[in-house]
């Protein structure tokens, strides 16, 4: 069974609510990982926290590991880059 759509215009689209505008014009969605691990290599990370303009701004990143030999041990170290 189809369900009738109700209509609307959008001439004034300040009296929508920011969910439903995202929802008309198709949010953003992202993930990211806040710590890298050996297991995360290669997601998406948040690199940095800071203001842009007045506004909260995530930097974001890639993960990666380094590795680092330390006498007979090779330590594996991740990092957002």
């Amino acid at each position: 069974m189809m369900k009738k759509l109700k209509r609307f215009a959008l001439n004034d689209a300040r009296m929508l609510s920011r969910e439903e505008l995202a929802a008309v014009e198709g949010g953003l969605d992202m993930t990211a990982v806040d710590e890298c691990t050996v297991y995360t290599k290669g997601m998406t990370c948040v690199y940095a926290l800071g203001y842009c303009d007045g506004h909260q701004a995530i930097m974001l990143g890639k993960c990666a590991i380094k590795y680092e030999q330390v006498g007979t041990e090779v330590k594996a170290i991740p990092f957002c880059e």
